[in-house]
């Protein structure tokens, strides 16, 4: 496996820090060294980048939220995709985050700065989780120790959950001691804040459980997560160069044309406008759909309707879903409100999970995570459901389902809409779809959707363990099969 450790300052939100480093040998024996924490801002940066990655642009392709109209995002549209498209994600993943945090860990264990660890275990945790959620089977286990292992084994994808499941025990623990501090502004998601670090864990934890359908286990750790909007664990983005939201600068300064939001399935149920949209006397879409898309025709980039990048900051009068300084979510209050209705509708738990439900939606009727500048142009509504509006015949069920079965399908709908512009929308569509619940995509062409990412070639060409014959597009990862 390459192994490269660099790293990252923080003002280089989008400059990759392998272009520093690009075409010279490393000697993973000698790494550059530097303050723990100053490793990990550096490795922070990098799992921002990994969250606005080529991945998570083709990610959100593949979920029904964008369209690629053009040049390869055309290709990608149609999953015409190569391992190549998953080097920078790779590199971000392993080389950029869990290395350097390692590193930092190894510089806090010598002066017991449990902060410094516990914060350090999360991020950890947070790339990780994502890595076997998107490819399945990864180096886990053997990684980071290039001399006893210069070619890590592909651990199952179940061991690398359990595994990344005890990376956050370790850092519940370590956070719980009051042990320590990190610099101020090191820590660029919370400022050292260990209340907020110890919710994502917890929300975390619960995400791996839902995506391993552990759904009690699922329940337990939403308890214990994020508690409020201001515990979410978003990405920083402001306007200044080098800072800016990262789906912003893919869609409107490095790609622009490429990606629109055409024929998405996400447009056809949100748009007021549409035969299929979901809203209905008790809820209103028009807001968080107009937050999401643009539809300027001709006069906007793609001259069709396409991701909402209007921002303030270049003088527009709103600030879309991916404005120049918009936030990205990468574990958030919203996510952890549904984590707790699906897995209560999933014991069955009929009254607990529409709670959550309605606890969600009073949420979102009080502006939720849509932008100031939407819910001051738009009516929100948001009114809570109740027992009848599901029951067979009911608003929300307008067949003959069981309740349970419907409120289920509403939760998993309502999570789908949720999470635009975030990698679990990814894994949402895959694990519920053998169900024959939830979102039902059509394929872009053919008949088969995507389950998985392609390994990034350098590591195909790199490690003897990579897996042979190399899994395909369409085969479904482990916990999805």
């Amino acid at each position: 496996m390459k192994r490269l450790f660099c790293l990252i300052i923080l003002a280089a939100f989008a400059t990759s820090c392998s272009n520093f480093v690009k075409d010279m040998n490393v000697d993973p024996n000698n790494v550059t060294d530097a303050p723990a924490d100053m490793m990990l801002t550096g490795a922070q940066v990098a799992s921002v980048n990994f969250n606005g990655s080529r991945i998570a642009i083709i990610s959100n392709m593949w979920s029904g939220y964008m369209t690629g109209i053009q040049r390869q995002y055309l290709n990608y549209q149609n999953y015409q995709y190569t391992a190549v498209e998953t080097d920078d994600a790779w590199t971000y993943i392993y080389n950029q985050t869990y290395i350097q945090l390692e590193k930092a860990i190894e510089k806090y264990t010598v002066v017991d700065n449990q902060r410094g660890i516990g914060i350090s275990r999360v991020i950890q945790a947070y790339v990780m989780s994502s890595a076997a959620a998107l490819y399945g089977d990864v180096p886990f286990s053997q990684f980071g120790d290039p001399q006893q292992f210069p070619n890590p084994v592909f651990d199952p994808q179940v061991s690398v959950y359990a595994g990344v499941q005890q990376l956050l025990d370790e850092a519940i623990v370590a956070l719980e001691s009051g042990k320590g501090a990190v610099r101020s502004k090191s820590d660029i998601f919370f400022d050292g804040d260990a209340a907020k670090w110890l919710g994502v864990a917890h929300t975390l934890k619960a995400r791996m459980y839902l995506e391993t359908r552990e759904y009690d286990k699922a329940y337990s750790e939403a308890l214990k997560g994020i508690a409020n909007p201001a515990g979410s664990l978003l990405s920083p983005h402001t306007a200044t160069a080098g800072t800016r939201n990262r789906y912003y600068l893919h869609n409107v300064e490095e790609r622009a044309g490429d990606v629109s939001a055409r024929n998405a399935y996400l447009t056809t149920i949100l748009d007021p406008a549409s035969t299929t949209y979901r809203g209905n006397a008790k809820t209103d879409e028009s807001a968080r759909f107009n937050f999401y898309y643009v539809n300027l025709g001709t006069k906007g980039i793609t001259g069709e309707i396409e991701p909402n990048y209007l921002s303030v900051a270049r003088g527009d009068t709103l600030n879309g879903a991916i404005a120049m300084n918009a936030s990205s979510p990468m574990v958030s209050y919203e996510e952890n409100l549904l984590i707790l209705a699906e897995a209560a509708a999933r014991k069955p738990d009929f009254k607990t999970a529409l709670e959550h439900l309605n606890s969600f939606r009073s949420f979102m009727n009080a502006g939720g995570y849509i932008d100031p500048t939407y819910r001051t142009r738009y009516a929100l509504k948001y009114e809570p459901y109740a027992e009848a509006d599901f029951a067979a015949g009911g608003m929300n069920n307008p067949g003959t389902l069981d309740k349970t079965r419907a409120l289920l399908e509403e939760i998993l709908e309502e999570r789908y809409v949720t999470f635009y512009v975030r990698l679990i929308g990814f894994n949402d569509v895959r694990r519920t779809r053998k169900e024959g619940i939830g979102v039902k995509l059509t394929p872009a062409t053919g008949n088969r959707l995507p389950e998985r990412f392609f390994y990034g070639q350098n590591e195909i060409n790199s490690n003897a363990n990579v897996p042979n014959p190399l899994p395909d597009l369409f085969e479904p990862t482990q916990v999805n099969k």
